[in-house]
């Protein structure tokens, strides 16, 4: 079978991102039977180099083009006079990104959706957005399999279309093997890459916030939450420390001389950075899935995160949930942790048992079946 992939997604540094190059990674890991072809196309970005080691493989080729991303959308998303077979010859399968889903002549298609927050909280994204998913989710019929990352996800395309619920399979993402493998290290070398990170980006006691900065992220509570954290506790020491790039939206926070803003993280930081937090805090009013809970819990980091959408189904019973709309517990789940040892080790041993739970083996293992179903 020839299975053409779009990894377009892969320069963005996002989630999406991440699920396309470990998914692609982990299905060529255990198929060497099928043939992948990889469809890139980026006006300015370039091809990222963490693809570079797959494009060695024999039953790997990649088709890279560099057509302005709105054009590429006009011509085969929404006039369809641009099939992708016309750019990369036939196959058998195509899997779409959910962002740009490009026409194609063959009906054996799968589809990853992510979230449909652009649907459903229309007012924390851009228009541009919200008109790309409308069309998206009038399109959904029009596929074969449709894979969803979590149950919440699944839950809200049943909501959002007449679809019928085996049309839909729930196949769970996962931290990376990089962050399980760091417990695998010797103390001595945890803690000289945790003192390394913490001297580069000057931060000692830290609470960690891994996302790209817009409003579904609810940035702002975080922040008033712990400038009030630090009101009610003046001897306390900790920061807070925000990474992740600019998405879009208003990007005023509250100022504080404990809070870093960070920006945009190298990936080789990523692990040694979430080790050495103190805290996850993931107040997301909104989630397809919640990666940074899985990488946090993966490396011992204690987790707070919301209490809505997919984030309870990834955080199980090893994280404090919070209503991400309300400061007050917010700030409380910060005091709770920091001034407890019993509650921090028990969300530390929770955590680890439930990172372990899911899998990018399992997750290719699963996508690989259903290509075969298709």
């Amino acid at each position: 079978m020839i299975i053409a992939f779009d990894i377009s997604s892969l320069p963005y540094g996002t989630g999406v991102s991440n699920y396309t190059l470990n998914i692609l990674k982990n299905l060529l890991e255990i198929d060497q039977k099928n043939i992948y072809k990889l469809f890139f196309s980026s006006l300015r970005r370039p091809l990222p180099a963490s693809i570079t080691p797959l494009l060695k493989k024999k039953n790997v080729k990649l088709y890279h083009f560099k057509f302005p991303p709105s054009l590429l959308e006009l011509l085969s998303v929404k006039l369809k006079l641009l099939p992708l077979e016309l750019l990369i010859g036939p196959f058998d399968l195509f899997h779409a990104w959910d962002s740009i889903p490009l026409h194609t002549k063959s009906k054996k298609r799968v589809i990853t959706v992510h979230d449909l927050s652009p649907i459903l909280f229309p007012q924390t994204h851009h228009k541009k957005t919200i008109t790309r998913y409308q069309h998206l989710l009038k399109n959904l019929q029009n596929y074969k399999k449709i894979i969803a990352v979590s149950n919440s996800t699944k839950k809200d395309i049943l909501k959002l279309s007449s679809l019928s619920p085996q049309k839909i399979t729930v196949i769970y993402e996962a931290a990376e093997e990089k962050y399980t493998d760091f417990l695998d290290l010797k103390k001595s070398t945890q803690e000289k890459k945790i003192a390394s990170i913490k001297k580069k980006y000057n931060l000692k006691n830290f609470i960690l916030a891994q996302s790209t900065r817009e409003p579904r992220k609810n940035l702002k509570r975080l922040v008033n939450a712990f400038i009030s954290f630090k009101e009610e506790n003046k001897n306390s020491t900790l920061q807070l420390a925000l990474t992740g790039k600019y998405g879009w939206g208003d990007d005023t926070l509250p100022t504080h001389p404990d809070l870093k803003i960070l920006g945009y993280l190298p990936e080789e930081d990523m692990v040694p950075v979430h080790a050495a937090a103190t805290i996850l805090t993931f107040p997301s009013l909104y989630e397809g899935f919640g990666l940074p809970i899985l990488k946090a819990m993966a490396v011992k980091t204690p987790v707070i995160t919301g209490n809505v959408s997919s984030l309870p189904e990834v955080a199980g019973d090893a994280a404090i949930l919070v209503n991400p709309k309300s400061e007050k517990e917010i700030k409380d789940a910060i005091k709770k942790i920091t001034s407890s040892e019993k509650v921090k080790k028990d969300l530390q041993d929770k955590g680890l048992k439930q990172a372990k739970k899911f899998s990018w083996k399992k997750a290719a293992r699963e996508t690989l079946d259903l290509y075969q179903k298709s």
